[in-house]
């Protein structure tokens, strides 16, 4: 299972990807939303879990492009404000939940697992 990571940190990016890693999964890391649509676009990425809030296009916009290009797309959000319309907006055309930062690490693989098993049923 393939999974991007999305967060302008770098530290947090690495952390995310660590843990992730740690379960299994192969990650690639990207810093900003034109590259994590490349990456999503150009790969075999099955999830992307994606920070909200960052500078320039930021994480919905970024799941809002790749949705376009590939509709069955699965993203899960990250976010540590609270962006309820952007968040909502996002979750209205399929983003797969939204993870409060800071957020546990068996928080983040429950959700991660739950998307993994809808992917499962769709491949099935």
């Amino acid at each position: 299972m393939r999974i991007l990571v999305l967060d302008d940190n770098i530290d947090v990016a690495q952390g995310v990807a660590d843990i992730l890693e740690m379960c299994g999964y192969t990650v690639t890391q990207v810093h900003d939303g034109p590259s994590a649509v490349e990456a999503f676009l150009r790969g075999d990425i099955e999830i992307g879990v994606f920070d909200v809030r960052m500078p320039g296009m930021n994480g919905v916009d970024a799941f809002l492009e790749i949705r376009r290009k590939k509709a069955n797309a699965a993203v899960i959000l990250m976010s540590g404000y609270a962006d309820d319309q952007l968040v909502a907006h996002a979750m209205a055309h399929g983003a797969r939940g939204l993870l409060s930062k800071p957020f546990e690490p068996e928080e983040m693989l429950t959700r991660i697992e739950e998307v993994v098993a809808t992917l499962d049923r769709v491949a099935a």
